[in-house]
């Protein structure tokens, strides 16, 4: 009974938390699932044209959520207008992208529109309209729409295997209840698209100039972070970008529960004393780091049976080593995650544009010294080493932050 309180307990407290994984669980089901009884060649296709996606849509937001939700300081109002201004930013990528789409050399252009909407409504629009939950403080609210949503997927996800559903049906299917979703959020959020379209002039002007410290930011992370993902889908075979992303879906399980612990801790240390913070990171590293260690000790030891457990393909038993590299990198980008959020709360975002441009170069530099030797290891040391980098110099920097202001704050 105790042991069960306690387990009660700890998912209250982390129900958030719980349900960014049970979204996540569900997406990577889906891409376990159909990989079972879709070739290796259309699950390659698949991942390859999600990898593009989401890619292009790293454009919709970058790092707006961030921006929306430090530049309001919890100001629901403005959070709203901003929200939807960015969502009609979005709305204009999607359609710009479904138009060039049919003037480039894409196999399926209407698969790939498919994708590009259920990476929409599954990675974009949950992260652009997130600010509004978190200057509401309703991170119980968005926790059961996450649930909630998780279920649709696994209900579309299981009809897709019993039926033997192709990926056209597939995604049509994913797409319907991505709307739905967007619908029901837009609609409990009161987001005024309308307003927003009427008055553009006006929303614009609430825009001021730090949001260009968080899209170099982004558009530094997308670069060091996507740029494997990206060489993988475009100079490798569609086998090989198969094994790959089925070992960089398993350990990118863990990284949503990076995420979430992230997305709780921005608003945490917002106008916080030296001492919570501290406090905050602490209990956030150890939690995060626990968590990561036990992960890869589970790799390391029946990460072969996982993957073909998983998969139900003896193929995929090759990218054991891949799991095991991309785990590892998990270990700096939790570093980076909590410390890195200290930076964001503290209006310091403009920080990290220096230290992630350094490690665009290691990534680059990496690939081209070892694609000779393999291409596929050469993405995954590439992934690795950029991680790692980012994580110790975030520490690092961090570190110093607090030093500083614990002393400015004692001058005081």
């Amino acid at each position: 009974m105790i042991l069960k309180s306690k387990i009660i307990k700890f998912i209250q407290n982390n129900l958030y938390a719980v349900s960014l994984y049970a979204r996540q669980i569900a997406g990577t089901l889906v891409l376990f699932v159909i990989a079972r009884y879709l070739s290796v060649y259309d699950y390659g296709l698949f991942s390859s044209y999600k990898a593009i996606t989401s890619f292009i849509l790293l454009f919709a937001c970058m790092g707006y959520n961030e921006y929306i939700l430090v530049s309001c300081k919890k100001n629901v109002d403005l959070v709203r207008k901003k929200i939807a201004l960015f969502l009609i930013n979005a709305f204009c990528i999607l359609a710009l992208t479904s138009l060039v789409s049919y003037f480039v050399p894409i196999e399926l252009h209407f698969i790939f529109i498919l994708v590009l909407l259920r990476v929409f409504f599954d990675n974009t629009f949950f992260t652009l309209i997130l600010p509004y939950f978190q200057s509401a403080n309703k991170f119980f609210v968005i926790s059961y729409i996450n649930i909630v949503y998780a279920l649709g997927v696994i209900l579309i996800t299981a009809i897709s295997y019993i039926f033997k559903l192709s990926l056209l049906k597939f995604l049509i299917l994913s797409c319907i209840v991505g709307c739905i979703n967007f619908i029901h959020c837009s609609f409990y959020a009161k987001l005024n698209y309308v307003d927003a379209i009427k008055n553009l002039k006006k929303y614009f002007k609430l825009i001021d100039k730090t949001i260009f410290h968080y899209m170099g930011v982004l558009v530094a992370f997308l670069l060091y972070s996507q740029i494997p993902s990206l060489y993988v889908s475009c100079f490798l075979t569609k086998q090989d970008a198969a094994l790959y992303f089925s070992a960089f879906s398993i350990a990118g399980v863990i990284n949503l529960f990076i995420a979430a612990q992230n997305q709780k801790m921005v608003p945490e240390m917002i106008n916080a004393s030296i001492a919570k913070v501290k406090n905050i990171l602490k209990q956030n590293f150890i939690l995060v780091m626990s968590i990561n260690l036990l992960v890869l000790l589970t790799f390391l030891l029946v990460g072969k049976i996982i993957l073909f457990l998983i998969y139900g393909n003896m193929y995929y038993q090759n990218g054991y080593w891949l799991l095991i590299i991309f785990t590892l990198s998990n270990i700096g980008l939790a570093l980076a995650n909590v410390y890195g959020a200290y930076m964001t709360s503290n209006g310091k975002q403009y920080l990290k544009i220096k230290m992630q441009i350094e490690a665009i170069f290691i990534t680059i530099i990496i690939i081209l010294l070892f694609q000779v030797v393999n291409g596929l290891y050469a993405a995954a040391f590439a992934y690795f080493s950029s991680g790692l980098y980012i994580g110790i110099r975030y520490y690092m920097k961090t570190k110093e932050l607090l030093m500083r202001d614990a002393k400015q704050s004692s001058q005081l």
